[in-house]
């Protein structure tokens, strides 16, 4: 039985050629550090879709923009961020990525969920949210809700947990699953409004079916990275209804 495919606000546009849903994974990494101000602003430059990013927090309790939960890749300190007060993390500068050397110093700390709402809200694109610890959701969605963001976003995890936390807070956000499983096909429907990414490569790694299958079951699907323009339009054609990039291609 084919089961109804719940069209938000969000997805008022259909991934296409037209209006490629591209969403600029970890804030894209091409023109700027990863996670950084620089390089969520010129991705929105560019025009995507949505923002990708991971939140984790302070020893204080600030939500800050950041993928490890060690700063030591992308920073000049070392340490675990929730070993650290915000005012103690705003000390290290990010010197690791594109242009990182010639970026000015107030543009190279670590962003706060703060600042990466009231960009995305600026620039009118989809906040997609990767929660990486199990206190994140409530604090996320409070941010939303603040800033009447909660049909606009997303909420993602690898945690089906955290999923479940954020639909229980929240009726109207979008819920993401990320490196999921044909048997989480069932709970992510009966949670509503969601989608999953299985952990797959290329395109051509995709089983035959699966887009289908996802789609029967009503929810929304993407596989990894498009990361040229080539593989953008291979993901359009077979039917993903967004598509993560780090190096945010156009068409």
């Amino acid at each position: 039985m084919t089961r109804e495919l719940k069209c938000g606000p969000i997805f008022q546009n259909r991934n296409s050629y037209r209006t490629p849903l591209i969403m600029a994974h970890r804030g894209g990494d091409f023109l700027a550090p990863q996670n950084s101000l620089p390089a969520f602003e010129e991705s929105c430059k560019l025009g995507v879709w949505a923002l990708e990013t991971d939140i984790r927090f302070t020893k204080d309790g600030v939500a800050v923009c950041h993928h490890d939960a060690d700063i030591v890749k992308m920073t000049d300190g070392e340490g675990e961020i929730s070993s650290f007060t915000f005012e103690e993390l705003m000390k290290f500068r990010i010197d690791n990525g594109v242009f990182a050397d010639t970026l000015p110093e107030d543009r190279l700390r670590i962003p706060t969920m703060d600042q990466y709402l009231d960009l995305c809200m600026r620039w009118g694109v989809v906040p997609f949210i990767e929660i990486k610890t199990d206190d994140g959701i409530e604090p996320v969605i409070k941010a939303l809700r603040r800033r009447s963001m909660e049909q606009f976003a997303v909420i993602s995890s690898v945690k089906f947990e955290h999923l479940a936390e954020a639909r229980r807070l929240s009726e109207s956000v979008f819920v993401h699953h990320i490196f999921s499983s044909k048997e989480r096909i069932d709970d992510l429907y009966n949670l509503g409004y969601a989608g999953m990414s299985f952990k797959l490569k290329k395109p051509e790694d995709c089983p035959e079916g699966l887009v289908g299958d996802v789609h029967e079951a009503g929810l929304r699907l993407c596989l990894r990275a498009a990361d040229t323009p080539e593989i953008m339009k291979k993901m359009i054609d077979m039917g993903l209804d967004y598509q993560p990039s780090n190096k945010v291609f156009g068409l």
